[in-house]
């Protein structure tokens, strides 16, 4: 399914003494699964890009092409089967919850988007396993879950109605390493096994450069550059828009400073193995 952003703007309370820029002419082209991630400080642009992809909010100028639908301030007609194709999981996944138990909201999608299964209990199921949990966590109320759990739960909602972009805003917030290096196993089996294309809206370099395939830089409501994961080795550009640089990657710059002919690795365990291979 492709998305095309073209030149697309958005301002809010225009012509008021409240007007902001939230996007300024950005236009990029997703036609291929895979891992995307869109990398940027605060108030960069990131969660607008989504909220536009899935048509919660409409271009001020521009048009956004999201598979055979146009988001470009006019109504879109059938636009559930839009939001059917492009499972987005909020920054704050307690704002997803509103049913009592995790079944029951796992099941929401699949009723409201009218998904046709004669096996749903499988289907919730194979949601959460995919995610981590099990069974136990059906009958729990999600808004009691600790965040790493609701963050599951709110990802194992999207999955369970099938789309074929699955868009995470910030997810890695609150997560640990061990958290996202399992996070990243879980996408990859999605865009693998399941020909799911991933849009990740982060600020987290490192997890970005771990998982991505490529990776849109913005910077202040523009995007500012577009390649694979190894543009974000470049600290310069990563400094000059206020982003971290990878701490793996600074290490492999600091060693190749001293002379060590290191390579780039994407986690510290293929790090650790290549300083050894490469060093010793």
């Amino acid at each position: 399914m492709e998305i095309v952003f073209d030149h697309v703007s958005l301002v809010i309370n225009e012509r008021t003494p409240l007007e902001k820029t939230i996007l300024n002419d950005v236009s990029f082209k997703i036609d291929k699964v895979g891992i995307y991630s869109f990398v940027g400080a605060s108030n960069s642009g990131k969660t607008a890009i989504a909220d536009i992809i899935n048509a919660l909010i409409a271009p001020t100028n521009g048009k956004a092409y999201i598979g055979d639908k146009i988001n470009d301030g006019r109504r879109i007609k059938k636009v559930n089967s839009l939001r059917l194709e492009t499972g987005y999981v909020y920054k704050n996944p307690y704002d997803m919850f509103f049913n009592k138990t995790v079944e029951d909201e796992i099941k929401f999608g699949i009723k409201y988007f009218k998904y046709r299964t004669k096996k749903m209990e499988m289907r919730v199921q194979d949601a959460l396993t995919l995610v981590g949990l099990d069974e136990s966590y059906l009958y729990i109320n999600p808004q009691i879950l600790n965040l790493v759990d609701a963050k599951k739960v709110a990802l194992a909602c999207v999955l369970a109605y099938n789309p074929n972009i699955i868009i995470l805003d910030e997810y890695t917030n609150g997560l640990s390493n061990k958290d996202k290096t399992e996070l990243v196993r879980v996408l990859r089996v999605l865009k693998n096994n399941y020909n799911k294309t991933i849009i990740l809206l982060t600020k987290d370099t490192t997890f970005a450069h771990q998982a991505s395939d490529e990776v849109f830089l913005l910077h202040l409501t523009r995007l500012v550059a577009h390649g694979d994961r190894e543009l974000l080795r470049d600290a310069e550009v990563l400094t000059n828009i206020g982003l971290e640089v990878p701490p793996i990657v600074a290490f492999v710059d600091a060693c190749h400073k001293k002379n060590h002919d290191i390579n780039y690795y994407v986690n510290i365990q293929d790090l650790i193995k290549g300083v050894y291979n490469d060093v010793f």
